[in-house]
């Protein structure tokens, strides 16, 4: 674990202070793609919410709720 956080620690820290000049290019095929990728993720996100909505509003309402539940009714 430790060995995978110096590893990236140093490769990006190396990265980072390199001098050299470096260029990129980025289509608009790109571009495209990654503003495909973000709706395609927000609209997953939605979808997924809206799947499970009635167990997130639940465990909301119960975790903030002044009323807890009594266990010893059922006795």
């Amino acid at each position: 674990m430790y060995f995978a956080i110096y590893l990236f620690l140093d490769i990006s820290t190396s990265l980072l202070f390199t001098h050299a000049r470096q260029q990129a290019y980025l289509d608009p095929g790109s571009g495209s793609y990654i503003v495909q990728l973000l709706l395609a993720s927000l609209m997953g996100a939605l979808f997924v919410l809206g799947v499970y909505r009635k167990k997130v509003t639940d465990f909301f309402r119960n975790l903030f709720s002044r009323n807890k539940p009594d266990d010893d009714l059922d006795e």
